[in-house]
């Protein structure tokens, strides 16, 4: 019984031994070995390099995790010129891939055949983005799985409006509403209008900035802004007033409510006004906290505003 039990143990053990041994031997046999097959990255994005101990394997695809669909966008050469755009992503031998949207993305670039660089977009679709790089050489398949964290959001913290070189106040001339009287004025008479009545006669501004993300952080959390008043002598100046910080245009009341008065003459007569308005641009600079890392995120762009200047003219029509 004894013996019989020895003899179990010693095949057990030559079994594990040689298990091993083979788990080796298929490690050391293995054309793709990568530094590491698993990334996790915050949301506030980066880079990674992979390195591996051969380069004869190429990247035959790259999934979205969410779905298990192929990922498409653009294919470069390794001097940077495109192949394909918005293809399934692959890349043989040297070269770049990437899949760029507004609120997330990734460039995977292959400069030297032993090495991946991975670089992550901030992530800012408010959930967890992943992707897997399936890697084929001849029948062997390894995978790379990137995980993206989900965006702990920022916090408003400030901002600072000033003046570039093309910043500043320009004038313009816009037509308001024409007064016909088509019928015949038996004698003159007087005629009391508003100059600046007629529609979307408003005081209107927005707020535009050429980065991806610049309302996502704060877009639902109503901050109100103190926006220039007066810019004069190159300075500007304000006043109190506040402003939505939105991508849409925010409106209101032009504040001129003074009515005009003019004689209409006998017979048949039509005029109309000719209002001045103001075109005003002004640069922004939006300080942002980031809520995991309390570091400062800055987002540029431009304030625009349209609105009258009071100043107008009528213009009698024959």
């Amino acid at each position: 019984m004894k013996k019989t039990k020895l003899a179990r143990t010693f095949i057990g053990l030559f079994l594990s031994i040689g298990f091993i041994s083979c788990s080796s031997d298929d490690d050391e046999m293995s054309t793709i070995q990568p530094s590491t097959n698993l990334i996790e990255m915050e949301a506030e994005g980066g880079e990674t390099v992979i390195s591996f101990t051969s380069g004869q394997w190429d990247i035959a695809e790259v999934i979205n995790q969410n779905g298990d669909v192929n990922i498409h966008g653009d294919i470069y050469s390794h001097d940077g010129e495109i192949i394909k755009k918005n293809s399934i992503l692959s890349l043989k031998d040297q070269g770049k891939i990437e899949a760029l949207w507004k609120n997330k993305g990734f460039i995977i670039t292959r400069d030297i055949p032993s090495s991946l660089e991975i670089w992550l977009k901030e992530n800012s679709t408010g959930e967890k983005f992943g992707f897997t790089v399936v890697l084929k050489s001849g029948e062997e398949v390894k995978e790379i799985k990137v995980i993206q964290k989900k965006s702990q959001g920022y916090q408003f913290d400030s901002m600072e409006f000033s003046l570039k070189k093309e910043d500043g106040d320009s004038l313009f001339v816009k037509k308001g509403t024409t007064f016909n009287f088509n019928f015949n004025v038996p004698e003159s008479r007087k005629f009391t209008f508003s100059p600046y009545g007629g529609i979307d006669v408003h005081n209107q501004s927005n707020f535009v900035s050429s980065e991806n993300d610049a309302f996502v952080w704060i877009e639902n959390d109503s901050i109100m802004v103190e926006v220039p008043t007066d810019i004069y002598d190159n300075e500007i100046y304000f006043s109190g007033e506040q402003r939505l910080y939105s991508k849409y245009s925010s409106k209101k009341p032009h504040g001129f409510e003074e009515m005009e008065t003019v004689s209409v003459p006998s017979g048949q007569s039509s005029f109309f006004t000719k209002q001045e308005w103001r075109r005003r641009q002004v640069s922004f600079k939006l300080s942002l906290t980031n809520n995991r890392t309390g570091e400062e995120k800055i987002i540029e762009g431009k304030w625009y505003e349209i609105a009258p200047t009071g100043e107008y003219s009528i213009e009698w029509q024959d």
